[in-house]
């Protein structure tokens, strides 16, 4: 019984079974009971009938009418005196003479039996200055088989009308998980574009649902890991084609030192070029990870774009590109992960010089809000289409398709991952041949610049000092 097909008829077995058994047991004793009750009920009217009769009739016709309502109510009668007995109906009846006795003493007394399948009842009259006993008994084990046929025939077509209904329910049940079996099967044999259709708002409906939701998802992520080793095949076959091929010239080939310094200079660039492309790729793969901790301290953001500043100075000048960096009159502190923000202005200034034609400008702005800072790194430059608008922060996607422009397709993903970790934003205004603006907020409960924290301390002094 593993399957939930099989689970499901016995659950439904057995519940039929404990049910209709609680239920038939106690119906069937409260339908005796009341059996019982009206019975005696009934003998109790024939035991009255039976002494009018008598009171109202002569002696010698008593034995005629009695043997007739017998027969007619299925009721057997015997009726005591203190001198004789009388019988009468289809059945002997015994009845303990001490017990007739009793009743005769007794006048108007009466008493009620049940034996087997039988209701009795005996009363005591005084009937035209005689005491007379009149005992009446019926058969009620037809009744009761009728009721229990009755019962058993409702409970087999409740059984059967049942067990069709569930067998139908069960088969909408079951027919849905199995489909969804088979989709899983297939899905777990690389189908991605594998999916279960199922209409409805119950459970089943969404489980398939979440089942065509995730197939999708793997899907994507499939064509993603398979975009991201051909992306990555290609950045690394590159540079290793340019060294392999260069340093077997340089072997082979009797090259004057200025040719031997040249193509050593390409070695040396590609490797650079690897180098930077598999540390950026780590650094992802770190930021990507589930368990990445920021460390935040509080520091100048003005200082620190300054030092990034001075560090693509030398790439501005040797495009005669200038840098200009518009900031507050006052510092301002923020409290992040510095190491990490620091990387973000590195990639977005570099871009921007990168992207930028000579004699070009780059602009590098702070604003502070009371619950923000923003930075914005605009540029002269070449500027994006809509598409790569769309993509720029996907791994290894650059707009410059021929790779005349030194980069990986990296640098924007990781300042995306830096950006999101410390629930910030960045947004991206750009259009051809017009420039591109990357605005970068970072969140932060409160941002303070140095003369405010210095206020903020002799107001603390001053209150110290008063009390």
């Amino acid at each position: 019984m593993k399957s939930i097909y099989g689970k499901l008829i016995l659950g439904f077995l057995v519940s039929i079974f404990i049910s209709f058994s609680v239920a038939g047991y106690f119906s069937l004793k409260k339908n005796t009971n009341d059996l019982g009750v009206l019975t005696i009920e009934e003998l109790e009217s024939s035991s009255d009938f039976v002494a009018l009769l008598i009171e109202k009739n002569h002696q010698d016709d008593i034995q005629d009418m009695l043997e007739g309502y017998c027969l007619t109510s299925e009721i057997d009668v015997s009726i005591y005196t203190t001198a004789q007995e009388a019988r009468f109906g289809s059945h002997s009846i015994s009845l303990n003479y001490e017990l007739v006795d009793k009743l005769i003493l007794e006048t108007g007394e009466n008493i009620s039996m049940k034996e087997a399948t039988y209701r009795k009842y005996a009363k005591s009259y005084e009937i035209n200055g005689e005491n007379f006993v009149i005992y009446v008994q019926k058969d009620v084990s037809k009744r009761e088989m009728i009721f229990i046929e009755s019962g058993v025939i409702a409970i087999f077509m409740m059984l059967a009308a049942g067990s069709i209904i569930f067998f139908i329910i069960a088969d909408i049940i079951v027919k849905p998980i199995s489909r969804l079996i088979k989709a899983t099967q297939e899905l777990s044999n690389g189908n991605y574009r594998v999916r279960v259709n199922y209409t409805g708002n119950d459970e089943i409906a969404t489980l398939n649902r979440n089942f065509n939701l995730m197939a999708q998802q793997l899907g994507k992520q499939e064509e993603v890991r398979q975009q991201f080793i051909s992306d990555v095949s290609h950045e690394f076959q590159t540079p290793l084609t340019a060294i392999q091929g260069f340093a077997t010239i340089i072997k082979n080939e009797e090259l004057a030192p200025e040719q031997k310094l040249k193509y050593a200079d390409i070695i040396l660039f590609h490797s650079k070029r690897l180098s930077t492309l598999s540390r950026n790729m780590l650094q992802l793969t770190l930021l990507e990870g589930e368990d990445v901790k920021l460390e935040l301290s509080e520091f100048s953001l003005i200082g620190q774009l300054r030092r990034v500043i001075d560090t693509q100075n030398s790439l501005a000048q040797g495009k005669d590109i200038e840098i200009e960096f518009t900031c507050p009159k006052h510092d301002v502190l923020i409290e992040a992960d510095e190491s990490r923000l620091e990387q973000v202005w590195i990639n977005l200034i570099n871009n921007a010089i990168k992207y930028t034609q000579d004699h070009g400008v780059v602009m590098i702005d702070i604003k502070k809000a009371s619950s923000y800072v923003e930075v914005t790194i605009s540029d002269t430059g070449v500027g994006m289409s809509k598409e790569a608008m769309a993509h720029i922060f996907e791994r290894f996607y650059r707009q410059d398709k021929s790779r005349s422009i030194e980069g990986n397709g990296l640098g924007l993903s990781i300042v995306k991952r830096i950006v999101d970790l410390h629930n910030g934003n960045i947004d991206v205004v750009s259009r051809e041949d017009g420039g591109s603006r990357f605005i970068v907020k970072i969140p932060q409960e409160k941002v303070f610049n140095i003369s405010d924290k210095l206020n903020i301390a002799k107001m603390v002094k001053t209150r110290e000092g008063a009390e």
